[in-house]
């Protein structure tokens, strides 16, 4: 007896559907994402075994390069009431149109006295420009000013005080922002660092396996 043919259906699939709502998607993605900003200066942080991350609102970043630089980052809704409240206590005649600049800007890296020209600078020139720090010694720390700056815009509300330090900074600089935050009674700050594995079979990591309390 014969057999009995069956019929092959077509196994072509028309893909120019799916191509488009890739390629769709695609463009989505890309218009919609938000790069990550250029840091104020490279910096390589000694590492630390941390199970917490860094906080990214009400964040009042100092930066210390291994140049001997120190650099301020804070977020973006805290830059109004910081720039507003500094110009009222240094007096720095700053207009509307500076106040706007700042808020653009990415970071301060400069002395008060060359704020303005600082903050005129375009994102992509920056690193083409020199720039020498904010100030932290002991005859002229405009570092504790910024601080206090904040401290009073932000009265009763907390600030994420971070600090940021290379591997091969110097420790003198290191200590004179921690007296810039001293002096402004601000005892409690947030070191930022590598994370690191826990290291196998140390302290650190029966308290994990055990449920205890984060390691920072």
């Amino acid at each position: 007896m014969g057999r009995a043919k069956v019929k092959r259906g077509n196994t072509n699939i028309d893909m120019t559907a799916m191509c488009d709502v890739a390629f769709l998607l695609l463009a989505f993605f890309i218009l919609a994402t938000e790069f990550k900003p250029a840091e104020a200066v490279e910096v390589s942080p000694p590492s630390s075994v941390a199970s917490k991350a860094a906080p990214q609102s009400d964040a009042f970043l100092v930066s210390i390069s291994k140049e001997g630089q120190v650099f301020i980052e804070m977020s973006d809704d805290m830059k109004d009431d910081v720039i507003e409240e500094l110009s009222t206590a240094r007096n720095l005649n700053l207009t509307a149109d500076d106040k706007a600049l700042f808020k653009k800007s990415m970071f301060v890296g400069t002395p008060l006295n060359q704020l303005t020209q600082f903050i005129r600078v375009k994102p992509e020139n920056l690193k083409s420009v020199k720039v020498t720090g904010v100030p932290v010694d002991s005859t002229n720390n405009e570092l504790q000013a910024w601080i206090n700056a904040a401290v009073n815009a932000y009265k009763g509300k907390k600030i994420n005080f971070l600090i940021k330090g290379d591997n091969n900074s110097k420790y003198s600089l290191f200590r004179d922002v921690i007296n810039s935050f001293k002096k402004n009674e601000i005892f409690k700050y947030q070191l930022v660092t590598s994370p690191e594995g826990i290291p196998e079979g140390s302290e650190l990591e029966k308290k994990a396996l055990a449920g205890g309390e984060d390691t920072e």
